[in-house]
């Protein structure tokens, strides 16, 4: 008995000792997988905290800095949202697999701007490249040529801002041809060789004057044909001005008598003779029914042909020989040109002058004035050509009275005049170049050169169309030249251009 207490007791010993350990087992398990909870909750939270900072920085980061481009990686799992909204901005819930690498994008594309690097820019050449004359081909910007849309109708510019825009950054290729030769030259013997007299003339009906001497003859430039119209009598006697009337009826005829002719073209006779200047009558110009004289001894008489007594005012201004004389457009103003260097511009209205003493009085020319026209687009613009010692085209204003302009001819010039078509001016020039040349207006850039005459070119005369023009020069020749041909992509039907003569140069012969 005793020794089966005893071993009861030994069993009973042994299996407290193992539920002993077994709880004791259980325990640490328990405590064991406590600890992990526990170090598992403090991970999270620590990573909630993170996150929290890390958007609320990165948040700061996009709004004070320009974000750079980065790309951004879509996963194929679910993503997990984050904790919550950052502090401040309670809209930002987002996925972390779109996180802030897609907002930086759009940011970059819709609301940034290029910002250039100041350290690899080179300031001062780009400064010398806006800044220098010289054309070097380099381009410091280059726009494209937009057309701007035209404005609403009834739209007000309140700001008044200016807009231009070219249709093209090239200019068209031109097509006008110029010949520089002359389409025909004819024989013009006895030509006088002196610089101060006038002798040749382009009518409005389509005729040619030129006189040879002590005869004029005239030229159909519609058919061709030359007949002689008078000559003059005496042996000293000879004819030193020509000039038709506006509408290219009558024909006077200046003589070295200090006699004017005039004589009708269709009849072919001398209908009167106006006496009064001591010498010679170097130019003639026609004003209505008023006929303007200038003579050697520096005298102007206005010869009214209506009336017996023709002579109905003298002008005293120029000291020296009157050598061009020239109605403006709207006969307001009568230029003349004297061997006196001097431009002298006489007021008048409807052909008679209202006073005596120019108007003004133009000095800046160094040689005596030959050449004089009138812009027939600017009535107030005077263009007058210098001889030898001047060798200049000089403009004035009547507005201002004053020379606005100078065009160096780098020869003697003869003659000039103006081209509606083309807005150019054109010049006879004698020594030493015996060339026409062609300006444009108003960038008095040459256009061209006609080469041909041997000897200086004393007259120019203009058809009137406008599109050819007639010298003649001391070699005893003239030359027609077509420079200013019509476009024929323009309109056509331009008054006063259905006399012009088109099929003349193909019936044209020598005054022989």
């Amino acid at each position: 008995m005793a020794q089966f207490s005893i071993e009861n007791r030994m069993r009973a010993i042994t299996m407290n000792l193992s539920e002993v350990n077994l709880m004791s087992s259980k325990k640490e398990n328990q405590i064991s997988k406590n600890d992990q909870s526990a170090k598992l909750g403090k991970s999270l939270c620590n990573g909630s905290i993170n996150m929290s900072l890390n958007c609320s920085t990165n948040s700061q980061s996009v709004a004070t800095k320009t974000p750079k481009r980065t790309e951004t990686s879509f996963s194929n799992k679910t993503p997990k949202m984050t904790q919550g909204p950052t502090l401040g901005k309670p809209n930002s819930w987002k996925s972390p697999g779109m996180g802030a690498g897609v907002i930086r994008k759009a940011q970059n594309i819709l609301g940034d701007r290029m910002v250039p690097s100041r350290s690899t820019t080179d300031f001062e050449a780009a400064h010398h490249k806006m800044t220098s004359e010289d054309p070097s081909g380099d381009r410091v910007l280059s726009y494209q040529t937009v057309q701007i849309p035209k404005p609403q109708e009834a739209y007000i510019n309140h700001q008044k801002a200016l807009y231009s825009a070219s249709s093209s950054t090239q200019k068209k290729p031109s097509t006008r041809f110029i010949p520089n030769t002359a389409d025909r030259v004819l024989d013009a013997p006895a030509m006088m060789n002196d610089y101060y007299l006038n002798l040749l003339d382009w009518s409005q009906t389509n005729f040619i004057s030129v006189a040879l001497d002590k005869q004029v003859y005239l030229w159909n430039a519609a058919s061709g044909d030359i007949q002689e119209l008078m000559e003059c009598e005496g042996d000293d006697n000879y004819i030193s001005s020509v000039q038709f009337t506006q509408d290219g009826s009558y024909l006077a005829i200046g003589l070295n008598t200090g006699c004017v002719e005039l004589w009708d073209i269709q009849q072919q006779r001398r209908l009167r003779t106006m006496a009064g200047h001591a010498a010679r009558i170097g130019v003639l110009a026609w004003n209505e029914h008023v006929l303007s004289s200038g003579s050697r001894s520096g005298l102007i008489f206005h010869h009214d042909v209506r009336i017996p007594q023709h002579l109905v005012a003298s002008l005293e201004g120029h000291t020296q020989e009157v050598c061009s004389l020239k109605w403006s457009g709207d006969h307001r103003f009568l230029a003349s040109g004297g061997n006196d260097n001097l431009v002298h511009v006489w007021e008048g209205t409807s052909g008679q002058i209202t006073r005596n003493t120019p108007l003004h009085v133009f000095n800046q020319h160094q040689a005596a004035v030959k050449g004089m026209a009138w812009c027939p687009w600017q009535s107030r613009l005077l263009a007058t050509g210098g001889g030898t010692n001047d060798r200049s085209i000089k403009l004035w204003n009547m507005n201002i009275g004053d020379c606005v302009d100078t065009i160096d001819t780098k020869s003697q010039v003869s003659g000039i005049f103006w081209n509606s078509e083309y807005q150019e001016i054109i010049s006879s020039h004698g020594f030493p170049n015996h060339t026409l040349q062609i300006w444009k207006y108003p960038t008095k850039a040459k256009v061209a050169e006609l080469t041909g005459h041997d000897e200086r070119i004393l007259h120019l005369a203009m058809s009137p169309g406008e599109t050819a023009v007639m010298s003649a020069g001391a070699d005893e020749t003239l030359r027609l030249w077509n420079c200013f041909q019509t476009d024929p992509n323009k309109k056509k039907g331009i008054a006063g251009r259905r006399n012009e003569p088109r099929s003349a140069l193909d019936a044209m012969s020598n005054f022989r």
